[in-house]
């Protein structure tokens, strides 16, 4: 242990050797009992361990055994633990016992590797063979660091020493092998125990099977463990078996073991708590989430990290904010790096970058390691919130990347019409040695549709099957769709869709639609649209461009056609909305929005900008008015009154000169509206970031990010 005792900065001891006392036979140092339990730091790790040595009781193996237990027990933070290694390198001929205490102490600290790098050591000695308390705490070392090969040594150890048949042993066995992935030598082990097999045991390979993603497995156990055994179940096993539901989404049986508990009148512990939230979050139930939520007494971090993160996958990132301001404001409930996560997302979602920042700075202020998950939370974060240089700066300072990291650089690359940059860091990515997924030729090749990057499309495209094995699912179809049809490739984009080994989705013929109608092409897209109706009829955007398309060709009598289908089916189009967060607050404008509190001060402001537009010479496109008006005049006006219009006038008279306004708006920005804000940076001297469905134009100086290509 000499070396573990380097490696932990172990202070060495300089004293005179301890004088040849006579070895105690009581059970303990009467010490123990009062000063055991206010032993709380050094200094009275130190009282204790002066006394054993002035009386002999430091050769007492069972006093020193409860000595080193009490040093591993300390709160972390302490110095105990480099405390009690240094008594143990100064022990004369340590048995077993004392050894087993040394090997569970390391691993309660999370030292997984040095516990192994004992045990090594301990076989060196002779005389202090391993016993059946030695390999389950070796075992959960091999779990945390998920060291299989050496797990598998600590196996074959076992079976020699004829341990096999110790049940603890034998369960932890089964949790090193789960842990590590290997289900099939975790099912071995608890097959070979044949009748001996406890409800500990159960839920041990039951849980194996629900961490490794085999939820059905997990299920099948369950069932097997009730109706064959008879072994009652408690609320460790019942929260294993409704993650295996939130991980098959199977709300039915979740909710009847949801009502099991209720009949049994159990309290709603946190353990139980967090797997029903999950269930219920990951099956979008978030009304029956929350319940549970606030039924559980004593909520921890966990409990608030379960629900803050089901509103953030929900899509409810206002109250998964409103929550986490909740949370931070008790000093009892501090966020972890999984609560951080859920937070960052909930940000992009809802566009707060102000507060990520503050998030980001919580993160710095708590001393909190970036790991790579969390930065790539912040990745994801900034760039979906307008900041994708301050996302490549996070990128560039990372020292370990993985999968993730490259896909969300390459994605927010794509998502801010950067198809060059997100190409060259594809290049870079393959340098690096990372393997591309499905994940990463969404982020390329949505990168090359919204470049203009046809060619370069097309060669990824090609790429993605000859060079890296991987099949194109319907996603990647839709990508080619799309890029082939921004580039008005209409014919090419038709055929490739009629050339698809399966059918296309909405998404496919979505964006041939959506070319139909940028490049005003009313015979392949009423193609585009019949079919695109007949996959979802509930669809209101097919009805929309459509629409668009006979409304761009003056076809007012097929125009209505459009919308008395509609009528005649209950569609109803989804209204367009911008939003804009001020200070904290999100506030959301429709067209024409007069029920805002300043409406009156905002529509001034709007009169005043579009005299200001008239007045530099903006001519409203007013092909984009979809109904028959005649009045000239009354189409200008319906175009001044679009949501992103009232959001940025908002934002003039809200924000600061020099503050960049950042606008969130739920469909594709008008032609009319986008001159406009281009204007309107120039004019107003602003930068102004618009976040539309499906990308981020950046307007400064008059010009905009994409170059007028989107």
């Amino acid at each position: 242990m000499k070396n573990l005792a380097t490696d932990l900065k172990v202070l060495q001891m300089h004293s005179q050797p301890t004088p040849s006392i006579q070895t105690p036979t009581k059970s303990f140092h009467p010490i123990f009992p009062p000063l055991e339990l206010k032993c709380s730091s050094l200094k009275d790790l130190q009282q204790i361990h002066a006394q054993l040595i002035t009386t002999g009781f430091i050769h007492h193996s069972p006093s020193l055994t409860k000595f080193l237990s009490i040093s591993f027990s300390l709160p972390s933070g302490t110095t105990s633990l480099e405390y009690a290694c240094m008594v143990f390198n100064h022990t004369h001929q340590p048995n077993t016992v004392i050894w087993n205490t040394i090997l569970r102490g390391l691993v309660r600290h999370n030292l997984a590797n040095y516990a192994i790098l004992a045990y090594v050591d301990m076989l060196q000695e002779p005389t202090t063979p391993p016993d059946r308390f030695t390999f389950p705490s070796l075992l959960k070392a091999c779990t945390q660091s998920v060291a299989f090969s050496e797990g598998k040594a600590m196996h074959g150890q076992i079976l020699k020493l004829g341990l096999e048949s110790d049940l603890y042993t034998q369960t932890t066995l089964i949790s090193m092998y789960a842990a590590c992935g290997d289900v099939v030598s975790a099912q071995k082990v608890f097959d070979h125990l044949g009748q001996r097999k406890n409800k500990v045991v159960w839920t041990s390979m039951i849980s194996g099977y629900a961490t490794n993603r085999y939820p059905r497995e997990a299920l099948r156990l369950f069932t097997l463990m009730e109706e064959e055994e008879g072994l009652e179940i408690d609320e460790v096993t019942i929260a294993t078996v409704i993650s295996a539901c939130a991980d098959l989404k199977n709300l039915d049986y979740g909710k009847k073991l949801h009502l099991r508990i209720q009949q049994f009148r159990a309290k709603i512990c946190v353990i139980l708590g967090t797997a029903l939230i999950d269930l219920y979050a990951k099956c979008g139930q978030m009304e029956d989430a929350r319940e549970v939520f606030d039924a559980i007494p004593a909520k921890n971090v966990v409990a608030w990290s379960a629900i803050i993160s089901g509103y953030a996958q929900n899509n409810q990132g206002e109250e998964a904010l409103r929550l986490f301001k909740g949370m931070v404001g008790n000093a009892d409930h501090k966020p972890n790096e999984i609560t951080i996560m859920a937070v960052l997302s909930a940000c992009a979602q809802i566009g707060d970058l102000t507060l990520g920042k503050w998030v980001h700075a919580y993160i710095d202020r708590g001393g909190m390691n970036y790991s790579t998950s969390l930065n790539n939370s912040l990745i994801d974060m900034y760039s979906k919130c307008g900041k994708i240089h301050v996302a490549s700066e996070i990128f560039g300072r990372m020292k370990h990347k993985d999968i993730v990291s490259w896909n969300a650089m390459i994605g927010g690359l794509a998502l801010h019409g950067l198809g060059e940059k997100a190409v060259a860091e594809f290049s870079l990515m393959q340098k690096a040695g990372i393997q591309p997924d499905d994940i990463t030729f969404i982020g390329v090749l949505s990168a090359c549709s919204h470049g203009g990057l046809l060619q370069e499309g097309l060669t990824q495209f090609r790429n993605m099957r000859e060079k890296f094995g991987l099949t194109p699912k319907l996603e990647h179809y839709g990508c080619m769709a799309d890029l082939l049809s921004r580039a008005g490739m209409l014919e090419e984009a038709e055929k490739f869709i009629q050339d698809m080994p399966m059918e296309p989705d909405g998404a496919v013929l979505g964006a041939l639609l959506s070319g139909c109608r940028a490049y005003n092409n009313v015979e392949i897209g009423e193609k585009a649209a019949k079919r695109l109706l007949e996959i979802e009829p509930e669809n209101d955007g097919v009805y929309v461009l459509l629409s668009n398309i006979f409304a761009k060709k003056k076809q007012w009598t097929e125009v209505r056609g459009v919308r008395n289908l509609m009528h005649q089916r209950g569609i109803k189009k989804t209204p367009g909305c911008s939003s804009i967060v001020v200070d904290g607050v999100t506030y959301t404008f429709t067209v024409g929005d007069h029920s805002h509190g300043e409406s009156k001060e905002i529509h001034s402001m709007l009169n005043y900008v579009n005299k200001r537009l008239a007045s530099a010479g903006h001519v409203a496109e007013t092909s984009e008015v979809l109904l028959n008006i005649e009045e000239e005049e009354e189409k200008e006006r319906s175009l001044s009154q679009h949501s992103e219009k009232l959001a940025v006038c908002f934002g003039l008279i809200k924000t600061e000169p020099e503050d960049e306004i950042l606008i969130l708006k739920n469909l594709r920005v008008c032609r009319d509206c986008h001159s406009a804000i281009k204007l309107i940076s120039k004019l107003f001297h602003r930068e102004i970031t618009v976040r539309d469905r499906s990308r981020f134009h950046h307007f400064k100086d008059g010009s905009c990010s994409c170059q007028d290509y989107w």
